[in-house]
């Protein structure tokens, strides 16, 4: 007569502990990060072709200086450029100052005193506007891309 009611119970104990250790599994990868999403997403600095990124941006957080992002650019326009010069286009970070980049070469602009209230560990995603002169023609000319990381110390 209860031999349906033991059935069900086995039933219920056995998909209970499985489910029970699907989700101390699950709880274990969240609280070691592995689910988290900032280190699922990659760091990348991406202009068009021209004034190019030749790797990731670098980040930091210091007293002195604030919040600094500052990336590598190389000149691929096939002539000279004049007053390069980077904005953050949402206007959180003090502008990056002009330099002359000879074609082929790379220069470091960067970002000084970013109000963005960022914490070591935090993404950061900008979209930056790079302006420069053609030493050629004079003729001034601009390009739009993105920069994603993390803020590092």
């Amino acid at each position: 007569m209860f031999k349906k009611a033991q059935a069900a119970m086995e039933f219920l104990m056995t998909y209970g502990w499985a489910i029970l250790v699907v989700l101390a599994a699950i709880g274990a990868l969240a609280y070691f990060g592995v689910l988290s999403p900032g280190n699922l997403l990659p760091e990348k600095c991406e202009f068009p072709s021209g004034l190019t990124c030749t790797e990731t941006a670098a980040t930091s957080i210091s007293g002195g200086l604030g919040e600094q992002i500052c990336f590598p650019v190389t000149n691929t326009l096939g002539y000279n450029a004049q007053a390069v010069s980077a904005v953050d286009v949402a206007g959180s970070c003090t502008a990056a100052a002009g330099v002359a980049i000879n074609n082929g070469a790379n220069a470091i602009l960067c970002f000084d005193q970013c109000g963005l209230g960022a914490v070591v560990g935090d993404r950061i995603n900008l979209e930056v506007e790079i302006s420069y002169t053609s030493a050629e023609t004079g003729l001034t000319k601009s390009s739009i891309g993105k920069i994603a990381g993390k803020w590092a110390a």
